[in-house]
């Protein structure tokens, strides 16, 4: 049973851990406002299945606690109620008490000992009207296919609900190794069979492994997390995305995030939010070894200006090849052909940048201007058409 996760078990944070935290203070806030707007009451439900401790040694705030800093942030305009679950009971006795500090300045947070999986049947009783975000971090694997399928299966698609959950990296690249030496009795291929749901990622794995040159198996952790995500979402109403977290630029994955929503609005929202989250991280782990070359400078500021011009480029061939069918195009439906593989890492302004030129050359034109960057509807304008 994999418990706690190392945000409420470390003194201070890691790079993984900033990255995380950036994600959940760009964009849990913006969900809850987002879904619960539409409710009568005004109410959102955020979930840590492995909260740990709320907050670091060094009093800086771990995934819970950020929770409810959003929650007392918003509650004159919004309900957020904060649920939280730890099963080291030293972790959650402290966890608790960082949560009595909230309570007292009226924001709502309920604390569980005990395992994620026993608690989720109250969960959905405690979120029923509300919309409900769930982010499921452990320290090692995730929770069990088989637990987190009927999860999926039993809210509607309204209220609002979302997962944003680890996918251990370490684990598949571990399991891999030892599913292709014949080493089954090792523990780590059955383990990573229970969060598989099955033994279907042992060939995904080997083979994406044998294709990349038999050497490395980050390939082949990134192809059994994307399959993973699509197993897992398969016939219901949520879609997915997969972003990396490494501890260090050139590293390969720690983990795989893997967000899931059925709203496209979601993934607009939540790829600007990491990709915000990204340069959080690059400022706390330094620029790209890649990059130094190229620096007067040993700034993350030049990276992130190089990665934001290539970004503009691919965005800017991506509007394009949209467009070229004459049709219309809402652009937030379109976050995945828009985005293509700068997606998480690319910010907003890219697309704006590069949509800005493209109907100032006559390129593409607007249907309608939204008040916001993911509100507009656009076609192709007299240069293309030409």
């Amino acid at each position: 049973m994999s418990r706690g996760t190392e945000a409420g078990l470390l003194d201070q944070p890691k790079p993984q851990s900033v990255y995380k935290h950036a994600i959940l203070d760009q964009y849990a806030i913006r969900f809850a406002t987002m879904t619960a707007k539409w409710l009568r009451p005004k109410r959102s439900v955020l979930f840590d299945g492995f909260a740990g401790r709320g907050r670091f040694d060094n009093g800086q705030a771990a995934s819970a606690e950020h929770m409810m800093l959003h929650a007392q942030k918003m509650k004159n305009s919004t309900q957020i109620d904060v649920f939280l679950v730890e099963q080291r009971r030293a972790d959650w006795q402290r966890l608790d008490e960082v949560a009595d500090e909230y309570r007292a300045r009226g924001v709502n947070v309920t604390t569980r000992h005990g395992s994620c999986e026993d608690q989720l049947d109250e969960l959905y009783e405690y979120a029923a009207g509300a919309s409900l975000f769930l982010f499921l971090d452990p320290c090692g694997a995730v929770l069990p296919f088989d637990t987190l399928r009927p999860l999926l299966q039993k809210r509607g698609d309204r209220p609002r609900t979302e997962f944003l959950m680890n996918f251990s990296a370490d684990l598949i690249r571990r399991a891999g190794g030892q599913y292709k030496k014949g080493q089954l009795e090792l523990g780590g291929v059955a383990q990573a069979d229970r969060v598989c749901g099955g033994t279907w990622w042992r060939e995904v794995a080997l083979q994406a492994h044998l294709s990349s040159g038999g050497e490395l198996w980050e390939t082949a952790a990134e192809a059994v997390a994307v399959e993973y995500a699509k197993r897992l979402t398969a016939g219901t109403h949520f879609d997915w995305a997969v972003a990396p977290v490494r501890r260090q630029v050139h590293h390969q994955p720690v983990y795989f995030l893997i967000f899931l929503t059925s709203d496209p609005h979601g993934f607009w929202v939540f790829g600007v939010s990491a990709a915000k989250a990204r340069e959080k991280w690059l400022e706390f782990v330094g620029p790209d070894e890649d990059e130094l070359e190229g620096m007067l400078f040993n700034t993350v500021e030049d990276q992130l200006e190089r990665e934001h011009a290539a970004a503009i480029r691919t965005i800017t061939d991506n509007l394009r090849a949209l467009c070229t069918d004459g049709a219309q195009h809402a652009v937030v439906q379109r976050w995945s052909e828009i985005f293509g593989d700068v997606y998480g890492e690319a910010k907003e302004t890219a697309f704006t940048a590069a949509l800005r030129q493209l109907v100032k050359d006559g390129e593409i034109e607007f249907v309608s201007k939204g008040p916001k960057p993911h509100k507009h509807v656009i076609k192709a304008g007299p240069a293309i058409k030409s």
